[in-house]
């Protein structure tokens, strides 16, 4: 597969454990690089951990720094999860109720409310969901 298809992030592990390897990455928007963005309130970095694969790797150590590489595809399905699917849930409800009682108040609550059985059934699959999103270790930086 072409380098266009994967995302990559340089990280340091943080704690090796039998089947995975935490990894601290540094995240940024694309204002962080910015010339300007120590006079724009737009920068934004934050530190993450990733739990990644460490298939393949066997001199890994608390410390070292290494690229983690994702699947692309999986940043769409991602957002689909996290927010068109509960925009869209908000959306249909909030008109299906509306156009049952008529009431404004009853189909905005309602519309509200329908979100806690779906990041209810969300965190469920939360086992599922880990394995599909999947980092990988692709190199160690010396």
């Amino acid at each position: 597969m072409s380098k266009l298809n994967f995302v990559e992030h340089t990280g340091y592990i943080e704690a090796i454990d039998k089947s995975q390897v935490k990894v601290r990455i540094l995240s940024e928007s694309a204002c962080a690089s910015c010339h300007a963005k120590g006079a724009c309130n737009a920068a934004d970095m934050k530190e993450k951990t990733i739990d990644v694969s460490p298939f393949g790797f066997n001199n890994l150590s608390v410390g070292k720094k290494v690229i983690i590489q994702g699947q692309k595809s999986l940043g769409l399905k991602a957002s689909l999860i996290a927010y068109i699917y509960p925009f869209a849930l908000v959306f249909i409800t909030l008109f299906v109720v509306y156009g049952i009682t008529k009431s404004e108040g009853i189909a905005g609550i309602a519309s509200l409310a329908i979100l806690i059985p779906y990041f209810f059934v969300v965190k469920m699959y939360t086992p599922m969901l880990k394995k599909t999103f999947v980092f990988t270790i692709k190199e160690i930086i010396e």
